[in-house]
């Protein structure tokens, strides 16, 4: 285990830290080796079912999807074991400030998004089935913490996460990201070409959990992305941000018009995340403090991690109108240039709004709690991950059982 000395490195940027010591690397090694080998198995569970997607029928490819859900549901459990195994946390949850007048109709009611047990201990959350989420992004854990929010909640089985095209063909985990229908985008790959309207269609049909998470600053926060959401605010003409990146906005946009039109807006939930680790000061990048490696490798995760949740009401949102029979490719074009121009600047108030909250957490080491106070929850492995961690051998060795006996049957 990491010493409580070291933990409390995490307020001090990863190039000023003393160098790591015996047990520190120990740490380093059993992270690597324990991790890898629940990606290697998760994978391997996948691989496993991937003939039957080759099976022409109907069948065959319910048992397909179920598999591969299976295997992220699993991945979730692997979250969470080494959050709360090689990294503990605090996630703090807080909501829309009492002086927020005008923020009443997004601020959620903490204690109904909550389950407790019987001595008033958090042991999951009540999350929309269906919903859109969107956040600042700082470092590369930011979507570790979200998923295994999801995971308490049930439904991070159904978990879409919009990344960048370069990350599509990465070792061991873009193959894998690839079977859990993850969409990748680029300047030659647009949303309308990728898989967000299938998966969804999809999984709406079956009546099972969607959730879409996605980052429209695009890229981290850092020292060298600052100054060219500076130049790109320059070119537009608007002020720049201080604390965050300048969004974009074509990305969200065709995102909830695609996802409205297979949900309906009455059933798609809209999630504003705005992510704050301690131990960052204002104006600081949070990649200079946490590295994956240095978070879970060395042990030195956030002391707390700060989630501020809004629900912003989807009829409140400038996205035009949308035909209910409408494809991917009209849901891109039948958009006004006025309707995208009033999307654009709704996008950019809010995030003005992101940025003003994450300069209050630079100064304070915290958000606002507001009338409803806060909701403090530390990430424990449950008997459900356990259980989830363990069958994957066990379903890897029937997989190999069942190919030995095909293989013998077909000879």
């Amino acid at each position: 285990m990491v010493s409580a000395a070291t933990r409390a490195l995490y307020s001090t940027p990863i190039k000023s830290r003393p160098p790591p010591t015996v047990a520190d690397w120990v740490h380093l090694v059993a992270f690597n080796l324990i991790f890898g080998a629940l990606l290697i198995y998760s994978h391997l569970y996948q691989l496993a079912a991937l003939p039957l997607a080759l099976v022409p029928h109907p069948w065959a490819q319910v048992a397909f999807e179920g598999l591969n859900e299976h295997a992220k549901e699993t991945f979730a459990s692997s979250l969470v074991f080494i959050v709360s195994q090689f990294a503990p946390t605090t996630i703090v949850l807080t909501t829309s400030s009492s002086n927020d007048d005008d923020d009443d109709d997004c601020s959620i009611d903490l204690e109904k998004l909550v389950r407790r047990d019987k001595n008033g201990h958090v042991v999951g959350f009540n999350l929309a089935k269906q919903a859109v989420w969107i956040s600042n992004h700082q470092m590369y854990c930011d979507w570790i913490y979200p998923w295994c929010l999801m995971s308490y909640a049930n439904v991070s089985s159904g978990l879409i996460i919009i990344l960048k095209a370069s990350l599509e063909w990465a070792p061991l985990v873009g193959p894998a990201m690839q079977l859990f229908h993850f969409c990748f985008i680029g300047k030659d790959r647009p949303l309308t070409e990728s898989n967000l309207f299938s998966t969804a269609l999809w999984r709406r049909n079956r009546n099972e959990p969607y959730q879409c998470l996605l980052f429209p600053e695009g890229t981290l926060y850092s020292g060298q992305t600052q100054p060219r959401s500076a130049a790109f605010a320059e070119k537009l003409g608007i002020p720049n941000a201080v604390n965050v990146l300048l969004p974009r906005a074509t990305g969200l946009l065709y995102t909830l018009r695609c996802l409205s039109t297979v949900f309906g807006r009455d059933h798609l939930a809209f999630y504003d995340l705005t992510v704050g680790y301690a131990g960052v000061p204002a104006r600081a990048y949070a990649q200079d403090y946490f590295s994956i490696q240095s978070v879970f490798g060395f042990g030195i995760p956030p002391r707390t991690v700060h989630f501020h949740l809004r629900q912003i009401p989807l009829d409140k949102v400038p996205i035009g109108t949308v035909r209910t029979s409408a494809r991917p490719k009209h849901i891109a074009e039948e958009i006004s240039p006025d309707e995208k121009r009033e999307f654009e600047e709704w996008l950019r108030a809010e995030w003005r709004r992101k940025d003003e909250l994450m300069g209050q957490f630079g100064e304070l080491g915290r958000f606002e709690a507001g009338r409803q106070g806060v909701v403090e929850f530390e990430v424990r492995m449950r008997r459900k991950d356990w259980t989830m961690l363990v069958s994957v051998p066990f379903g890897l060795a029937a997989w190999i059982v069942a190919y030995r006996w095909l293989y013998s049957w077909v000879r």
